[in-house]
């Protein structure tokens, strides 16, 4: 009779330990899913930042060059719509954002400008070292003064 308790012991404590085992590679596997999917999430709105940044300098550009045309006190040139949005760039790295500034035919009040802003969005993790979103907005105004 003694003897049977002690195997029915030493049952219990190895079914024990394998329950414990189990629940800690559950917790493992999910606890992964989780973060993953957290991080992904982050991903996704940093993404989602980005491309509000660039819609708004995009406008904002244009804005700026529109009331600084050629009747202006001040008139502007491509580099300096280029420093105004660069200005505005916070949080990304300004090497991956290009501004393109054209007036058409000049920068005379009348006359359109129309501003491009890219920027190549790359994740923090990334699955492939070259996977970039290539994201990009263009406003086009006419010009006041």
């Amino acid at each position: 009779m003694q003897r049977r308790h002690k195997i029915a012991k030493l049952i219990d404590r190895i079914s024990w330990r394998w329950w414990c085992g189990q629940s800690t590679t559950e917790f493992a596997v999910v606890a992964l899913g989780i973060l993953i999917f957290i991080f992904a999430v982050m991903q996704g709105a940093s993404a989602v930042s980005a491309y509000n940044f660039v819609t708004y300098s995009a406008r904002d550009a244009a804005r700026y060059a529109m009331v600084r045309g050629a009747s202006s006190p001040q008139p502007v040139a491509s580099t300096d719509v280029k420093n105004f949005v660069l200005a505005e760039a916070q949080g990304i790295n300004t090497q991956a954002v290009t501004v393109t500034t054209t007036w058409n035919p000049n920068n005379k009040p009348g006359s359109t400008v129309k501003v491009t802003v890219a920027y190549s969005f790359a994740p923090i993790a990334r699955i492939a070292s070259t996977i970039t979103l290539p994201l990009s907005s263009t406003s086009q105004m006419v010009i006041s003064q």
